[in-house]
């Protein structure tokens, strides 16, 4: 299994207080396309947008996590110097439909505030999601995101991050 999927997913474990069942965890990663670092140093002021967002459940600090509950949906965010990391468990019985729009929320607050604020704003970045099927890690391409966003960008966001959140084998009753 892939070391640092099951490490984001132990931190979850322990914050969330759910069962290390790696196949109901969901990881959405933010990643620029062309690598670089998206550390707190490198992203101060879409790092400081971001825990304004998440108040009262911060702050995240650099190399950290954070376990959040927005939307009636709880989550944890993680800082990563490869991109944020977000990590869903499944198994609570919350509606997909709920960490949709959490997990697109959160995302837009990210990506408005890098492309505003940060002097080292990537000019693309990818959304990927991971999960684990049969022992394995599954990596997926949810979209691909040019700098600056525009309306059109942010709506197929939306569309995409739910068909990829809800369109899995692990949801009961999703669709």
């Amino acid at each position: 299994m892939d070391t640092n999927f099951k490490r984001s997913v132990n931190r979850a474990i322990s914050l969330m207080g759910t069962p290390a069942d790696y196949k109901n965890y969901i990881s959405i990663k933010i990643k620029p396309s062309k690598g670089g670092c998206c550390c707190f140093h490198c992203w101060p002021h879409t790092w400081n947008s971001v825990n304004k967002y998440i108040y009262p459940f911060g702050p995240l600090e650099d190399e950290g996590d954070v376990l959040l509950s927005k939307n009636d949906a709880k989550y944890v965010l993680e800082c990563h110097e490869s991109g944020p990391e977000i990590i869903l468990y499944i198994g609570l019985g919350t509606a997909a439909i709920l960490f949709a729009k959490s997990i697109v929320e959160l995302i837009t607050v990210l990506l408005k505030a890098l492309q505003k604020e940060e002097r080292k704003c990537p000019g693309n970045l990818k959304i990927i999601r991971r999960r684990q099927i049969k022992g394995q890690i599954e990596e997926e391409e949810i979209m691909e995101i040019n700098i600056p966003l525009s309306k059109d960008t942010i709506e197929k966001l939306n569309d995409n991050v739910k068909n990829a959140i809800i369109n899995t084998d692990i949801w009961p009753d999703a669709r």
